[in-house]
């Protein structure tokens, strides 16, 4: 248990970061937007990021959620 939460922590914190910079630069292209059609950059695919991003943090949650689970269970059975 103790050795998911120190694997856990490390990814968290990264994916948070990542996060963090996707933001920005979706920011960055809602500033641009304006600039017309000659201005375009592959940006907009910061969204796709961020959904890939919170899809991860779901599966993490959900591992998280299980291995709890399975640590109350094996304490129950007492393992």
């Amino acid at each position: 248990m103790r050795t998911l939460k120190r694997l856990l922590e490390p990814g968290s914190l990264t994916l948070l970061l990542l996060a963090g910079s996707a933001t920005r630069a979706l920011a960055q292209d809602t500033a641009m937007a304006g600039a017309g059609l000659s201005g375009q950059s592959l940006r907009p695919y910061a969204f796709v990021f961020v959904a890939y991003a919170l899809a991860w943090l779901l599966v993490l949650g959900w591992v998280v959620a299980i291995a709890r689970r399975m640590g109350r269970l094996e304490r129950r059975l007492g393992r």
